[in-house]
């Protein structure tokens, strides 16, 4: 059976909660003074069957402007609308601000109800009729079919009941798979029990026992216990209002605006990227205004940034950027609601295009627009293309998935067609980098290793961790490992463990570097296993300071010596010759240190730093009397 969230939405007084009462026996105005000024303040909840057995469950919004802001968190995340207007008064102020909110929420289904038929006489209706016909035809709901009711004498009602189910019938069930976000409006402690959230889950699925975290704060809690609409659950699913019980965590830190959702899946953000869309009928909108920004049950200020104009005209549309003055956890493809800020109305809305936007900055303007292009496509490779391009770094498919808020089979259904095209490639190790950046980055690297080579010329190679730092900052070492491990197709690059280089590079020494290199392979080849330290070498050799790292390197990444503590080195050959030595004179598959002391021919010293690098490099290990090889 589909999960179904109605709403309702209408000016104030024209008879909403009435109409839920009527269509389902319950009163949503359960506060005191909701009963004594005769008015909805809070949303208002109730579920009932239709006669085909769908269960549907109402949202009862306010309709007065001072509870505007109440109207938007009960209109956010629902399915269809019952769109009421009373026979009486007509299109009113409210009437059409909830318009301009459903439209720009996205509600494009819904019933427009003519509420109190039993107050007018046929002349009146049929005039009020033809004005509601009039007005709808520049809205979403121009083509909804309009039923007339009394929710006193239930005139209608049943036929209203058969529209709904009609429309049930059109709609697409919500995907209960991926991300789970739930929208809170409600919070309350069940003593003995826990803190209660309530609101509408928007996506995924939500079972007893699940770890779920809750934003803001990002505190991490147990669900002990599920209802919807009153009914204890053992799980909830995509488009069914849900209560809550969480054990560990505090009423103080559950708030209304809040989310409940899979853990990791939000992270706040003080910039998001928008196609802002002005109503037709709103004041121009400056660049820097500051707006009231509702989104899911939460509101913050921001101040928005046009960015490509200083002004917006009524009607019109633009990228824009919000810079929040209080984080929100938004996700791409969500819809805000702009209210202005003083005095407070609707002026407009958006598409959150990047709910985790970089600070705008006007000489880059091009390049934005054409992300935010790319983005507002709608048109997945392409998001999944600008994303990654804007993460800067190799990603895996649970990323993408993340990102695009897609399963995973599907994100990896896409990213196989996006490598058979070449616009995706992967650099194995299951990452994946748009083929377009990858070339460029490849480009940027060639241009550095050149230039690192002038200014270095006698080193072999420029280490891989700098390479990657001044190339590709936004990478952690896993995935420029990765790309390194890609680049081993090219022709162009060398590498080894921990270095690259052009292929073609060879190290260039002066004339008076080579002497010095050979006066410093002389000291070390003179006894090779008693050699001097690489401080006594300098000293002796009065090497200068500033060159002390390059003839170091030179050495080390060339492979001649190794290094065994901070200060001590040998020769590669001999590490080698001290090893086939040791292997053949070996007693038990082992030596001691006054053997290796002896058939060296050097002293305890340095037979020790001998045996103990090769503990080191795992040829052999010490047990407490001899070195005994592994082999």
């Amino acid at each position: 059976m589909k999960h179904i969230i109605l709403g309702t939405a209408g000016h104030v007084d024209h008879g909403k909660t009435s109409l839920v009462r009527a269509l389902t026996g319950v009163n949503t105005d359960r506060l005191k003074e909701e009963a004594a000024r005769g008015i909805t303040i809070e949303l208002g909840f109730a579920p009932f069957d239709l006669p085909n057995g769908q269960r549907v469950g109402i949202v009862d919004v306010p309709g007065h402007e001072k509870f505007i802001k109440n109207m938007l968190a009960g209109a956010t995340g629902v399915d269809f609308v019952l769109f009421v207007i009373a026979a009486d008064e007509g299109v009113m102020p409210q009437t059409r601000e909830h318009m301009d909110i459903l439209r720009l929420l996205g509600v494009e289904r819904g019933i427009v109800v003519l509420t109190k038929i039993d107050m007018v006489d046929d002349e009146w209706l049929e005039l009020v009729r033809d004005d509601i016909i009039e007005y709808l035809k520049e809205t979403p709901l121009s083509e909804a079919p309009i039923i007339e009711v009394s929710s006193v004498t239930e005139a209608g009602i049943p036929k209203l009941l058969d529209t709904i189910g009609e429309l049930c019938e059109q709609i697409t069930e919500r995907p209960s798979t991926g991300i789970c976000r739930l929208a809170v409006d409600r919070v309350f402690v069940m003593t003995g029990f826990g803190t209660v959230v309530t609101g509408t889950l928007w996506g995924g699925s939500i079972k007893q026992g699940d770890t779920l975290e809750l934003h803001p704060v990002a505190k991490r809690a147990r669900v002990r216990s599920l209802q919807v609409h009153g009914e204890t659950r053992d799980a909830a699913y995509a488009g069914e209002r849900v209560a809550v019980c969480l054990t560990g965590v505090e009423k103080s830190l559950a708030e209304r605006g809040g989310w409940l959702s899979t853990p990791d899946a939000l992270v706040k953000n003080s910039r998001i990227d928008i196609r802002l869309e002005l109503l037709p009928d709103a004041p121009e909108l400056k660049h820097h205004a500051r707006l009231h920004v509702h989104h899911g049950t939460d509101e913050v200020l921001a101040r928005v940034k046009l960015l490509d104009r200083d002004m917006l005209k009524p009607g019109e549309t633009c990228f824009a950027q919000l810079e929040l003055e209080t984080p929100l956890t938004a996700l791409p493809g969500d819809r805000v609601v702009l209210r202005f800020y003083s005095p407070v109305f609707t002026i407009g809305g958006g598409t959150i295009l990047d709910a985790a936007a970089a600070r705008y900055k006007r000489k880059m303007k091009d390049d934005a627009i054409s992300r935010l292009e790319a983005l507002y496509s709608g048109d997945p490779k392409k998001m999944i293309l600008t994303s990654a391009e804007k993460e800067g770094v190799a990603l895996k498919l649970n990323q993408i998935a993340s990102i695009m808020q897609m399963s995973e089979d599907e994100v990896k259904k896409l990213v196989s067609e996006m490598v058979e095209e070449n616009t995706l490639i992967s650099f194995g190790d299951g990452y994946y980098f748009p083929a377009a950046s990858a070339e460029k980055l490849i480009e940027k690297l060639s241009a550095w290793l050149l230039d690192y080579f002038k200014r270095q010329p006698m080193r072999f190679g420029a280490t891989k961790k700098e390479a990657a730092q001044q190339n590709f900052p936004k990478m952690d070492q896993k995935q420029y490992t990765a790309f390194f491990k890609h680049l081993e197709t090219f022709d162009n690059f060398a590498q080894d463990e921990t270095t690259i280089r052009p292929a073609d590079w060879t190290p260039i020494l002066t004339d008076s570097q080579k002497r010095m290199i050979e006066s410093i392979r002389e000291m070390y080849t003179k006894s090779p296993f008693s050699p001097p330290l690489w401080s006594e070498v300098v000293s002796e050799l009065n090497i200068p300071t500033k060159d002390l790292g390059e003839y170091l390197q030179w050495f080390l990444r060339g492979g001649e010596l190794v290094r065994i503590y901070e200060d001590v080195m040998y020769t590669s050959d001999a590490i080698a010759e001290a090893e086939s030595i040791l292997r053949k004179n070996s007693k038990d598959g082992g030596f001691t240190l006054a053997e290796a002391r002896d058939l060296l021919g050097t002293s305890r010293k340095y037979a020790q730093q001998i045996g103990e690098f090769f503990d080191l490099t795992k040829k052999t290990y010490w047990d407490r009397e001899r070195h005994l090889w592994y082999e």
